[in-house]
């Protein structure tokens, strides 16, 4: 089985105004035997989401993961990738990457609100609250464009406290033309 969903706008952007996809799986002959599995492939276009210092890109998700029918409800398991934009946390250089996210949750019907467990009616999952959230949490808190990065170019960017910027910045302005007069009287 193959689902997608995209929420794209008229010129093909990502519509933010839109109702947010839906990747529906009917689970109902399914869960009619113990351990029967499904394959599903995913391919769906996120709403862009952002943490700290990087943030997704419009590219689909893309992944698959199998459920499997358990006592109660089922089970997905599987993997998806995501295409992820920062900045540098040391030179502030944009950087880009790809990430593979594993999934492995549980959905039962009628599960505890205080539980890891997905509370669902027994018939129909939605994968995509699950897939955006591990996209979400998977994003990296601080992105760096190598491991080898120094940063700024001390050179060019010295890094100052407030105070010698301040001193550096009237050293380079030199004195108030106004009070040039003063210069010019000897008080010893």
């Amino acid at each position: 089985m193959t689902s997608s969903t995209d929420a794209t706008d008229a010129a093909g952007n990502p519509d933010s105004g839109a109702r947010p996809p839906k990747l529906l799986v009917n689970v109902t002959e399914l869960r009619r035997r113990l351990g029967q599995r499904r394959d599903v492939e995913i391919d769906v276009v996120l709403p862009m989401q952002t943490v700290v210092g990087s943030r997704t890109t419009p590219q689909p998700v893309l992944g698959a993961v199998t459920i499997e029918s358990i006592e109660r409800g089922v089970s997905v398991i599987g993997q998806v990738r995501f295409g992820w934009a920062g900045d540098c946390r040391r030179c502030l250089e944009e950087v880009a990457g790809e990430i593979d996210v594993d999934l492995d949750e549980i959905f039962q019907v009628g599960a505890p609100d205080d539980s890891d467990i997905i509370d669902f009616d027994g018939e129909t999952i939605d994968l995509v609250p699950l897939v955006g959230d591990a996209v979400a949490l998977s994003l990296p808190l601080a992105p760096l464009c190598g491991e080898d990065c120094e940063g700024p170019d001390p050179e060019r960017y010295p890094a100052l406290t407030v105070d010698a910027a301040s001193e550096q910045a009237e050293a380079e302005r030199g004195p108030d033309p106004r009070w040039a007069a003063l210069e010019q009287l000897d008080l010893n």
